[in-house]
């Protein structure tokens, strides 16, 4: 009766010992994954997303970006904070003063274009007007196109105006905008581990085959953290003259 006794006591503590770390390890990865996205208990942030292009309402959304929002919803909310939706057009007129993070490319989100005139002036988005259906981004020396049906490129980028960050998913596509906000929510874990809570990042995404796999197929095409936030600015691409003109929806 009383090795029952002992056993019973050993088990007992045994299992409390073991919630005890799982206790302290899920603690840990929390406050790590706060430390990344800048985040705290019931704090703040903001999800700015641009306007669905083919619409004239200012708080249109299209369906993919409203998908990224939800990803990036989940992620405020795994870190205990408040994420707050807000059209492009009516984004505070502040920085830093709580984590933002950015959808869409400065065509449908003049945000996104405010963010990279002041922190990457690096890197330049082109629209369709200028760049046509393949949209090119320039970083630095480098020109990613996109290859309609094909593959298409996202930044995903973290800069640091302040001690709250700000996340930019800049797609050739609404689609690739979602891909960045799955890359980001999977692994957030390895680049906090590379890059830290202090330090900026911008990655180029590449989505590959989207209209057989829609944003399930991304590989990482490299970091072009030092070209897009060293202050060179690339050139501006030259008009391009058409004979024809685009019809049906954009991607």
């Amino acid at each position: 009766m009383q090795d029952l006794a002992i056993n019973l006591v050993a088990s007992a503590l045994a299992a409390v010992a073991a919630w005890l770390v799982q206790r302290g390890v899920s603690y840990r990865r929390l406050a790590r994954m706060r430390g990344f996205f800048g985040l705290a208990e019931g704090a703040p942030s903001l999800l700015i997303a641009g306007r669905h292009w083919s619409s004239p309402r200012v708080s249109s959304v299209h369906r993919n970006d409203m998908g990224a929002i939800v990803e990036l919803g989940a992620i405020v909310k795994d870190c205990g904070g408040r994420a707050d939706l807000v059209p492009a057009a009516e984004a505070p007129k502040e920085l830093g003063k709580v984590t933002e993070f950015c959808i869409g490319g400065p065509e449908s989100n003049p945000r996104t274009g405010a963010h990279l005139r002041a922190l990457m002036p690096g890197v330049r988005v082109t629209t369709y007007e200028e760049g046509g259906e393949r949209v090119p981004i320039l970083v630095g020396d480098e020109r990613y196109e996109r290859q309609p049906h094909e593959e298409a490129h996202v930044l995903l980028a973290r800069a640091l105006p302040t001690a709250h960050p700000v996340f930019l998913l800049i797609g050739q596509t609404a689609l690739a905008n979602l891909a960045a906000a799955r890359y980001l929510a999977g692994h957030h874990r390895e680049l906090q581990r590379q890059y830290g809570d202090s330090s900026p990042f911008c990655l180029v995404l590449k989505v590959r085959q989207p209209g057989a796999y829609g944003p399930d197929l991304v590989e990482l095409v490299g970091d072009v953290t030092e070209a897009a936030f060293d202050g060179t600015t690339p050139p501006a691409l030259p008009k391009q003259r058409r004979s024809w003109r685009m019809v049906g929806r954009r991607p």
